[in-house]
């Protein structure tokens, strides 16, 4: 059986996953700003990467389920993730436009953002292909001794 992802695409994956994850976490600890405006920063990435991550495996259930006729998501569970996904990058970039940096510290965190979003789409359908393209093992009887 053929595999979507080689083992170089996996791991690029996860390396630009954690490299945003951690650019967007030590440019927020760096951040010369009071603690409620990083918290806000924080909690806003955390939101956008969980957002992200929900959205992509919405996508791809919806577009999966349309083959095979049965629904794992509901219309109102689709909603909520485009929902939360938006009001995550929005709140995200109205903390960034409102904060008050130089142009190339705000540009940082926009870019910063992106990457972390987009890093999180890819590492969640990587890991979901490599889980779906993993051999079913057979389960073998287990025997009880008599």
């Amino acid at each position: 059986m053929r595999k979507r992802n080689t083992t170089a695409f996996t791991f690029m994956a996860w390396a630009s996953f954690i490299g945003a994850f951690l650019a967007m976490f030590i440019g927020i600890y760096t951040l010369e700003e009071s603690l409620s405006v990083k918290g806000y920063f924080a909690v806003c990435a955390l939101f956008l990467t969980m957002s992200a991550f929900v959205l992509q495996k919405v996508i791809r259930d919806n577009l999966e389920d349309g083959y095979i006729g049965r629904k794992r998501n509901t219309a109102a569970f689709t909603f909520l993730a485009w929902s939360s996904f938006a009001l995550a990058l929005l709140g995200m970039f109205i903390g960034i436009i409102n904060l008050e940096q130089l142009l190339s510290v705000k540009g940082y965190y926009a870019v910063t953002a992106l990457f972390l979003t987009m890093s999180s789409f890819v590492l969640q359908k990587t890991v979901r292909d490599n889980n779906d393209d993993e051999p079913l093992q057979p389960v073998e009887p287990k025997f009880e001794e008599l």
